[in-house]
């Protein structure tokens, strides 16, 4: 999936040129779906053309209402992932790959040549980016992905930062280099590229959460908080950095805060059993042993529903 994150890229830069275009194409497709709101055409319309045009925050929110309306809908998923791959939000990415993934597309026959054909094209994007950008930074945070899916942790930080060396202000690099870091329990290092892509793109909400990230594991949680703060200020619907905030506050003691940062990261995202585990802790802090008792019983509940899916 890693290869998908160089489609979008191209297909970011392919639109760049286009912009007079997308401006009256996009207002027109945002009209037809503001005229018919639960149209799920008109929303997928709106979503993939602003994917297209290089505006993936501004699809994500009409392609969830799509797959919403419309669950076994795999395209909207599949540029709801995309969408969400291009503002580093892997794990999201990963859920609407998944979800896609589980529709009807057929046996394991069709499956197997689907994949096979999606590992084709990923061969031929990278092919394609090295012909055309052959010193860009992304041709090496390609080949450190590929490392740390064979696990070669050492050698994928040396690709992410020959990128950085290359590139240094792409903010998306110095945030992939810091990821690299936190995998391998390098909190400072990681940081310290957190910060740096915050700098060159202070927007950068995902920066701003794994920064928080990166404060709590260095017993910093009221700097973590602020950076929680930050990342939900521009992206309220981030339920991680809600999750984040729950820690931060819970570490300093402050466990009614913690509490409706938990509360607040499961109104956004019910299935999140770290939260859910965390909210049945914080109310056996408050002396709520019976709420206690009730939030593990449902997060056990849902471990074994979860173990007893195919």
């Amino acid at each position: 999936m890693n290869l998908l994150r160089h489609v979008i890229i191209l297909g970011i830069v392919a639109c760049a040129g286009h912009a007079e275009d997308c401006t009256s194409l996009l207002a027109a497709l945002d009209r037809a779906a503001i005229q018919e709101p639960n149209n799920v055409d008109a929303l997928l319309n709106v979503g993939v053309n602003r994917f297209r045009c290089g505006v993936p925050a501004g699809a994500i929110q009409p392609l969830r209402k799509a797959v919403a309306l419309a669950p076994d809908n795999s395209t909207a998923y599949f540029y709801l992932g995309v969408s969400l791959l291009a503002l580093d939000r892997d794990e999201e990415a990963k859920n609407a790959f998944r979800r896609m993934a589980t529709l009807g597309i057929g046996g394991p026959d069709q499956l197997f040549i689907l994949q096979k054909g999606y590992s084709r094209l990923a061969a031929a994007l990278l092919q394609r980016m090295s012909e055309i950008a052959p010193d860009s930074g992304r041709l090496n945070q390609v080949r450190a992905e590929m490392l740390e899916m064979e696990h070669h942790s050492d050698q994928a930080l040396e690709e992410y930062r020959r990128a950085v060396a290359k590139e240094p202000n792409v903010a998306a690099l110095h945030y992939a280099l810091g990821n690299a870091y936190w995998a391998c329990f390098r909190a400072a290092e990681a940081l310290a590229e957190f910060q740096v892509a915050i700098r060159i793109d202070p927007a950068h909400y995902m920066a701003h959460y794994k920064l928080g990230l990166a404060l709590v594991e260095l017993n910093r949680p009221r700097e973590a908080i602020e950076e929680f703060k930050k990342s939900l200020a521009i992206q309220p619907g981030l339920a991680n950095a809600q999750f984040g905030l729950a820690k931060a506050y819970e570490r300093l003691g402050s466990a009614g805060a913690a509490l409706t940062a938990a509360d607040e990261c499961l109104k956004l995202d019910p299935n999140n059993q770290p939260a859910q585990y965390i909210r049945a802790q914080l109310l056996h802090k408050l002396g709520r042993e019976r709420e206690a008792q009730e939030q593990f019983m449902r997060l056990r509940t849902m471990r074994e529903n979860s173990r007893a899916a195919p």
